[in-house]
């Protein structure tokens, strides 16, 4: 008879389980990171300082390669999802690198943690658009490559998968750069297109899709470009006959259509001209001295600013004078700043001064940054009140209903600009012609949809008059530089800049930095002639020809339609992509998506 066993006796004892093993680290894993953050990398080398605009064709090849040939580690991770840190992860690379001038505003807060904070914050934010577009790559836009022997590998199937990829990448980075310089006020520099500004002759179709649709054009052709480098390797890893690669001879059609564009635009001259004769006088002022509580500092300034000016007028015969924004420290209105100009600048004479300035309403609660031209006397002054204001540096969002960004740059910034809302130009006289002025202060100059609100018929040029003193002698002065330069070849006219602190020049409606008259071989623009600087103290004439009957480009026209029109297209894309995504797993699941309530069975 079995006993039976008692309760106090003791539990069974197994052996403990073995612990689970850790993973060894192992470098290869991290691949796919590795790659992202080469790419941001590689495509920050092709702006200022380093300026290897080659890259531009190449850089996003480790991105796509980590996006389509990589899956998470992470089981149950989706592929968006995936794609979006990866992307984010190429977006914070490049914009660390990309906008570092920002941390230099630690000199005017007085800590470097602000300069720190700012970049930080900057570039967190911007990286969402490169993550936005890794997961559409990874997902809508994922290519998958078919190997030899499979029932899709037919003539032109590879061909039109590579075409397929990249129109809709092509799209969905075109409509993504184009949303990042509108929302939240927009900061559109240094898309991909900015790379080409050495190569004038590729990128004079911005006048009908804008610069931001090279983006589409770029990422089109480094796709093209990676797709048919994968694919000839797999043909001669398999040992098989090379096939037709339409993909890359469309590619070689778009920019063979682009350079053919390009070289009748660089060729064609106005009929008719006239030629306005002009200086740019750049002081490089410290914000220190400029608002100094020195009144003697402040006085030096004023009286440089006489003092060569009328050295100017009076050597050598001058249509237009031009200073920087802000130039002296005083506003429009006070009868001290009115004085100085009549008594002392203006006198009377036939040239017309353009400078930057302060002004204020009648009982000082508003405050415009402008552009003042005058001609004899203030009493012939025409203003513009600048519209398009630089949040956190010339007025703080929400400054009192949300006290996170008053609390932040309060100090700094004490009072609001007040928005002007005029998009009239400005003009001149030269014998018999008006011409008209574009005013464009500070940033206003990369900012397309506000510039070509000013186009007109007849004669026009552009001036911008800046202070990018704030950033000291960092790239952002040549940043800002190279993406204004693009508004002359996108609305057909040439542009002044005067910058207090660099870098000022003559822009002619090609982009280009040169005479086309060939009275200077130089380009024109304000530099040391050894080091290369615009950081420098100096002044620049020119002679700019002026076509009396200038084009209505395209792109003047119907602004950002090409870019606005590939967003949307990608937009479309995503969504019936998503759409068909869930019907397959409703259709797995056993059940079949309807609209509206489901039949009583």
């Amino acid at each position: 008879m079995p006993v039976k066993p008692s309760r106090k006796a003791g539990k069974k004892k197994f052996p403990a389980p073995n612990p689970p093993r850790k993973t060894p680290f192992s470098p290869t894993r991290y691949w796919p990171e590795a790659a992202a953050l080469l790419s941001g990398v590689l495509l920050a080398l092709c702006y200022p300082r380093w300026e290897l605009d080659g890259l531009i064709w190449v850089w996003s090849s480790p991105l796509l390669t980590a996006l389509w040939f990589s899956t998470s580690r992470r089981p149950g991770r989706s592929a968006w999802r995936h794609g979006f840190r990866l992307g984010y992860l190429a977006g914070l690379a490049f914009f660390f690198i990309n906008v570092s001038f920002i941390t230099e505003i630690s000199r005017v807060a007085g800590t470097i943690f602000a300069g720190l904070a700012a970049l930080v914050a900057f570039a967190t934010y911007l990286a969402l658009y490169f993550g936005i577009f890794g997961a559409f790559a990874a997902t809508v836009g994922r290519w998958i490559p078919v190997k030899a022997g499979e029932g899709k590998a037919d003539f032109f199937s590879q061909s039109l998968a590579v075409i397929r990829v990249a129109f809709l990448n092509g799209a969905a980075w075109c409509g993504l750069e184009w949303g990042r310089g509108f929302l939240f006020t927009g900061y559109g520099w240094n898309g991909l297109g900015i790379a080409l500004k050495d190569h004038l002759v590729l990128v004079q179709f911005a006048d009908v899709i804008g610069i931001t649709g090279y983006s589409f054009v770029l990422m089109f052709c480094g796709i093209v470009v990676y797709g048919t480098a994968v694919r000839l390797a797999g043909e001669v890893r398999d040992r098989r006959r090379l096939r037709p690669h339409f993909d890359f001879a469309l590619g070689v059609i778009l920019l063979t259509g682009l350079f053919l564009y390009g070289n009748a635009a660089l060729h064609r001259k106005p009929a008719a001209t006239i030629d306005l004769r002009a200086r740019i006088l750049q002081l490089n002022i410290s914000l220190e001295d400029k608002w100094s509580d020195d009144l003697t500092l402040r006085q030096k300034i004023i009286f440089e600013y006489r003092d060569l000016t009328r050295t100017f007028v009076e050597t050598a015969p001058l249509d237009l004078m031009i200073w920087p924004e802000t130039a002296i420290p005083g506003q429009f209105s006070a009868p001290w700043v009115q004085e100085y100009f009549n008594d002392h600048i203006l006198k009377g004479d036939n040239f017309y001064l353009i400078t930057g300035l302060e002004d204020n309403n009648l009982d000082n609660s508003e405050v415009y940054n402008t552009i003042t031209v005058m001609r004899g006397d203030t009493g012939s002054y025409q203003i513009y009140k600048k519209i398009h204001l630089v949040p956190l540096g010339e007025y703080i969002p929400f400054r009192d209903t949300f006290p996170l960004f008053e609390w932040i740059a309060g100090g700094i910034i004490e009072n609001d600009f007040t928005p002007g809302t005029s998009h009239e130009p400005l003009a001149i006289e030269k014998d018999e012609h008006s011409i008209g002025i574009i005013p464009l202060i500070c940033f206003e100059d990369t900012v397309p949809r506000h510039a070509r609100k000013f186009i007109r018929s007849g004669p026009q040029i552009m001036v911008n008059v800046t202070n990018d003193g704030w950033f000291y002698d960092s790239a952002e002065s040549t940043h800002h530089f190279y993406n204004a330069l693009f508004r002359c070849i996108e609305l057909r006219r040439p542009m002044i800049r005067a910058a207090n602190t660099g870098v000022s020049g003559f822009i002619d409606e090609r982009g280009s930095l040169y005479d086309r008259e060939g009275r200077s071989l130089e380009p024109r623009i304000l530099r040391d002639t050894e080091s290369g600087s615009t950081y420098i103290r100096g002044s620049l004439p020119a002679t700019i020809a002026v076509d009396l009957d200038p084009p209505i480009s395209f792109y003047a026209r119907h602004g950002d339609a090409f870019s606005v029109t590939m967003g949307l297209f990608a937009l479309v894309a995503a969504s019936i992509c998503g759409w068909k995504r869930r019907f397959r797993q409703h259709a797995e699941n056993g059940a079949t998506p309807h609209h509206g309530v489901d039949k009583i069975k």
